[in-house]
């Protein structure tokens, strides 16, 4: 049985993909000069599907192992264990948070708006904009922070994948 980093599978799972393509791709069409003769295809079509459904099962294989170790491997995080799939979606928080904290920080405390009639307005922060940018930039480093603990469990945990040896 191959082993295989969880880092390796994603890539694995495109080349699987691609070759997935290139297999139908093969048999679909043969090119040829007017007047000429075509050359048929090394393999038929018949001989081609059962790679094919040979590949296509190893693709989903590997998306299942996939699910199961991003639930399986754990990430620490804040003095608790989060599975890679939940840490991911935090990361994903956290980083869309920061970036709102830091277009308010870009915000001015009060400000006229433009105005189609005699009327002028404005619009007041109800916050500190230059408190929200630095609170943005904190989540934004910790983002990273827990990227990068993600990154390391995803090249330290381990699936075991038969089929890799046929892909890599």
């Amino acid at each position: 049985m191959s082993k295989i980093a969880l880092f390796e599978a994603l890539p694995l799972r495109n080349t699987i993909s691609k070759r997935i393509q290139e297999l139908c791709d093969s048999v679909a069409y043969v090119e040829y000069d007017k007047g000429e003769e075509y050359i048929k295809p090394t393999k038929s079509a018949d001989q081609i599907t059962s790679d094919l459904e040979e590949a296509r099962k190893d693709y989903r294989d590997l998306v299942v192992l996939m699910s199961e170790a991003n639930l399986n491997a754990k990430v620490v995080w804040d003095e608790k264990e989060l599975s890679i799939t939940e840490a991911l979606e935090l990361a994903q928080q956290l980083r869309g948070e920061a970036n709102r904290l830091k277009s308010y920080g870009r915000s001015k405390e009060t400000e006229r708006l433009s105005s189609y009639s005699d009327v002028i307005s404005y619009r007041k922060a109800m916050f500190d904009p230059e408190k929200m940018q630095s609170k943005g930039l904190k989540l934004e480093r910790m983002a990273n922070r827990l990227s990068n603990a993600i990154e390391k469990a995803n090249h330290n945990y381990e699936i075991e994948f038969e089929a890799a040896e046929k892909y890599l």
